[in-house]
């Protein structure tokens, strides 16, 4: 076999190559590609208590966890769960580490040039806090000072978009119970944030010198899955339709929210 012949044939088992590769890594794509490989990879958020957090050996609980096994559930396969902190998840899911996300992920329109969204299956109002003492009520109180986020969430958006007009000075932190400890301790003079995540925080710290200052909006927050994969998006809208009839998304809500499942949007 002469050399440019070893070439062509070297060239057409790298092309097969990366094709099984693609193959592979478009493997859970439907419903029926999860159920055949006997498992599915869900990717959950944490380090935002209610809705995600670990346990004292590692485990991932909360909102998100639940509504994952829920789901794990009627797809009839056992769960590899796989922890994310809010500014892996597109990413995770983009690179095939996960089939779909279950991980407090906020249906923006930029993020959806990216990724699609199922209907939301939680929601939560979004609000400023800080110290009872600090004088905010309205954006414009928060002129001058130093604020914190959560990198990579919705609501650092409201922040950056107002930050040249109130000369904030902008700290972003890996996860919501970062954020709010960031506020504790006066790392930042106030935050913004989901009103379940920094009342468990509240609540777990026994802070008594914490409060909300006024809410600018609600944030629905949907399952996640890459731009193909239609079929696998139609069946975790009709889960959550389904579960949200018969209670379970409620009995969930009250678990971990203290209140009932809100009205949540559809489209």
């Amino acid at each position: 076999m002469t050399f440019f012949k070893h070439l062509r044939v070297a060239g057409t088992l790298l092309a097969l190559g990366a094709g099984i590769l693609a193959a592979g890594q478009a493997s859970a794509q439907s419903v029926n590609d999860i159920v055949k490989r006997g498992k599915v990879r869900i990717g959950v958020l944490i380090g935002a208590p209610p809705y995600g957090s670990v346990d004292s050996t590692g485990n991932a609980i909360g909102y998100d966890a639940d509504v994952a096994t829920l789901v794990a559930k009627y797809l009839g396969v056992p769960m590899e769960v796989v922890q994310l902190t809010p500014p892996s998840r597109i990413p995770a899911l983009e690179a095939g580490k996960v089939d779909f996300l279950v991980a407090t992920l906020a249906p923006t329109p930029e993020r959806a040039r990216a990724v699609m969204f199922t209907s939301p299956y939680s929601a939560f109002q979004m609000g400023i806090y800080a110290k009872k003492g600090t004088p905010i009520k309205t954006w414009a109180d928060l002129k001058g000072r130093t604020v914190g986020v959560n990198r990579g969430s919705s609501v650092e958006r409201e922040f950056t978009n107002r930050e040249k007009e109130l000369n904030l000075k902008i700290l972003r932190f890996e996860d919501d119970a970062t954020t709010m400890q960031a506020l504790f301790s006066g790392q930042v003079e106030a935050i913004a944030g989901p009103d379940a995540q920094a009342n468990a925080a509240i609540k777990a710290r026994g802070e008594t010198e914490t409060e909300v200052k006024f809410f600018f909006g609600m944030q629905p927050n949907s399952m996640t899955v890459r731009k193909d994969a239609f079929e696998l998006k139609q069946w975790l809208d009709n889960v959550i339709y389904y579960i949200k009839q018969n209670g379970e998304l409620n009995a969930i809500s009250e678990k971990w929210v203290g209140g009932p499942l809100p009205q949540l949007p559809t489209f």
